[in-house]
């Protein structure tokens, strides 16, 4: 919302970006405004800012812009009504800058204070009287899966990608082989494929370095341990994502902390229909699988969840090996995600936890148990089993910096 509130229109502006109308002006001033009250904000906390006053102007000193005066300035601008693009490129340059694992910016403090969240609430009435975010809750569309694999040079060694089959549909009744997940994986120095960890496997790894962080913390209580950020599933599982209305894949446009990937290649899944599936659009429902599945991950995560969060405490994460007994795959949708990601989520008392003697507790914020969702994408699936049918499309996809617009290129 805070991101929409900061766009124009283009016709507002000439080619110099010099504000011609007067609903122009009161957007700019609140722009220059969020702009100065987030730096001071950062500079506040000892970070190294350069700021830049218009000719005549004094550097501003810390305090002289605040919150209140941010939402002062947002009262002038009037909300206008977005469209479907407008809304899709806000989205991906708040998804493309999260980091939720370092402490916030300074912008982002200014855009959660209260009086900052009152000022933005007519331009949420706007946004929601379009009907654009109907659809941001609804449930898995399992007939508009894609799976997505970076093609980048960059990065084709550590990520996913797919590289010998021709785009286009994949007529099954050839005699030509079926992609496998396997096919979506680099080979490993010319020796075959080599697939990442398996559910087992995953689970292997958190409980060693649980243990492990237990052991360093007992030696060392106040030794600040940086773990794993994520809380998703192993990466060598099925992931999907579905399509804009556009068509657009939800995916490529939305990618935490983007790096500037510019190519991909997308394969439609056809899924098995008994597919069960985990519905993630509220914290409480990443909150119930915590409960029924809980894996206590405190030590590991105490540090670098704390870094965000400010929260010392029970940590854990859904045991992704037991809720694949009972699901099939977890798919946080659009509106799951804004509401989830990066926030803390209450998960019970303390009794979700084993009591133990290695379990950290010095500088503990509270006594229950909280958990994370965090390094999950907007409308991402992960599958926990096997529930692909077959690939029945692929499709490349290339970032066109002049349209500043991903693009699907021409079948081959």
């Amino acid at each position: 919302m805070f991101r929409l509130a900061l766009s124009g229109r283009e016709d507002e502006f000439d080619g110099e970006g010099q504000a011609l109308t007067a609903s122009a002006r009161a957007l700019d001033e609140f722009r220059s405004a969020v702009f100065m009250a987030g730096d001071l904000a950062d500079e506040a906390k000892g970070a190294a800012v350069a700021m830049y006053p218009g000719e005549g102007d004094s550097e501003p000193q810390s305090g002289a812009v605040t919150a209140g005066g941010v939402a002062e300035k947002l009262r002038f601008v009037t909300p206008s009504n977005p469209n479907q693009a407008e809304l899709e490129h806000a989205m991906a340059e708040v998804i493309g800058g999260a980091v939720y694992w370092q402490p916030p910016h300074g912008a982002d403090h200014i855009a959660a204070e209260p009086k900052m969240r009152e000022a933005l609430r007519p331009f949420a009435e706007v946004l929601i009287g379009t009907g654009l975010l109907d659809a941001w809750s609804r449930p898995l569309d399992t007939e508009n899966q894609w799976a997505l694999a970076w093609d980048d040079e960059e990065h084709r060694g550590g990520l996913p990608a797919m590289f010998t089959h021709p785009t286009g549909p994949i007529n099954q009744a050839e005699s030509r082989p079926a992609i496998s997940l396997a096919d979506l994986f680099s080979p490993a120095d010319g020796d075959g494929v080599k697939l990442p960890w398996g559910l087992d496997e995953w689970l292997g790894h958190v409980l060693t370095t649980e243990t492990q962080y237990r052991h360093n913390l007992a030696n060392d209580p106040n030794d600040e341990l940086s773990g794993e950020w994520w809380s998703t599933p192993p990466d060598g599982l099925w992931t999907s994502t579905s399509t804009w209305p556009g068509q657009t894949l939800i995916g490529v446009e939305l990618v935490e902390d983007d790096f500037g990937l510019e190519r991909a290649r997308a394969c439609r899944l056809r899924l098995r229909p008994e597919a069960r599936i985990a519905e993630i659009r509220w914290p409480e429902d990443w909150a119930q699988l915590c409960r029924r599945f809980p894996l206590d991950v405190t030590a590991q995560r105490r540090y670098v969840w704390f870094e965000t969060t400010g929260r010392k405490g029970r940590w854990v994460i859904p045991d992704w090996s037991r809720v694949a007994e009972d699901f099939d795959g977890v798919h946080v949708s659009l509106a799951g995600y804004l509401r989830t990601a990066g926030s803390v989520v209450e998960v019970g008392d303390h009794s979700l936890v084993e009591a133990s003697p290695t379990l950290p507790t010095i500088g503990n914020t509270d006594e229950r148990t909280a958990s994370l969702m965090a390094g999950w994408h907007p409308d991402m699936t992960f599958w926990l089993n096997d529930v692909v049918d077959t690939v029945t499309e692929v499709v490349e996809w290339v970032y066109d910096n002049d349209a500043d617009a991903w693009q699907q290129t021409p079948t081959q």
